[in-house]
C-alpha cells in the first residue's frame, strides 16, 4: 500500500498556531483559523483540544501504521466501536 507523504491537513495549521502565517485564500484561512481554534502547540507537537477528556497528540506518518498495528493487533484490548478504538 501506497502512503502519501505530502502536505496534510495538519500543515497549515500548524505553520498558522506556530508563526501566524495563513493560505492566501481568503476562505481557505477562514477555515484554518476555525480548525485552530480546538488546536494548540506544545513545543513542536499538534495537540487537539477535548472537553470531555485528556488532550490529544496529533501524529503523522509513519507513527499513524505503528498506532495501528498496536490498537488492531490486539495491544490495546477489544475496541468494538469508534470511541473505543479512538
Amino acid at each position: 500500500m501506497q502512503i502519501d507523504e505530502d502536505p496534510n491537513w495538519q500543515d497549515p495549521v500548524i505553520d498558522y498556531l506556530a508563526s501566524g502565517n495563513l493560505p492566501t485564500d481568503k476562505s481557505e484561512a477562514k477555515k484554518v483559523q476555525y480548525k485552530a481554534t480546538r488546536y494548540y502547540m506544545h513545543g513542536s507537537k499538534l495537540i487537539r483540544r477535548s472537553y470531555s477528556g485528556p488532550h490529544l497528540a496529533c501524529i503523522k506518518y509513519p507513527q499513524t501504521l505503528e498506532v495501528l498495528c498496536k490498537i488492531h493487533g490486539g495491544e490495546c484490548g477489544n475496541h468494538s466501536r469508534g470511541k473505543s478504538l479512538a
